[in-house]
């Protein structure tokens, strides 16, 4: 857990509005518990990763391939995309976790293992 930012920024009365900046696996209900005799009323999120409320647009609806698009790629040759697919290690190089893709597609994301592996960790097709 890492908050980067948690600043109060309107009171009226009893009641706050505070933005807090943080990492995922904060529990932000705690955080406001933990100001003592505070609870916490409402909670929204405005932004995960690249993705920003701010310039959400809801007549476009992002597919996963664009929504993973801030990851490394590595693209397989079809023995390698139907073993990925089926969730064994391939042979390949990764710079943390990467998506897996061959001529058809996403086919999972991966983290690097030793010996010059990338394991899936979440599969989105078999081959």
């Amino acid at each position: 857990m890492h908050v980067a930012r948690f600043e109060q920024i309107e009171r009226a009365g009893d009641r706050a509005t505070f933005e807090i900046e943080c990492s995922a696996g904060t529990y932000v209900r705690s955080l406001i518990a933990d100001l003592h005799d505070a609870y916490c009323v409402g909670l929204r999120r405005t932004a995960i990763g690249a993705f920003d409320v701010a310039g959400a647009d809801p007549e476009h609806i992002v597919g996963l391939d664009e929504a993973l698009a801030f990851l490394p790629e590595c693209r397989l040759d079809p023995e390698r995309a139907r073993r990925a697919g089926f969730g064994q290690a391939v042979t390949a190089e990764g710079d943390g976790y990467t998506r897996l893709t061959d001529e058809q597609g996403l086919i999972a994301i991966a983290e690097p293992r030793d010996g010059g592996e990338l394991k899936p960790v979440v599969g989105f097709r078999a081959s």
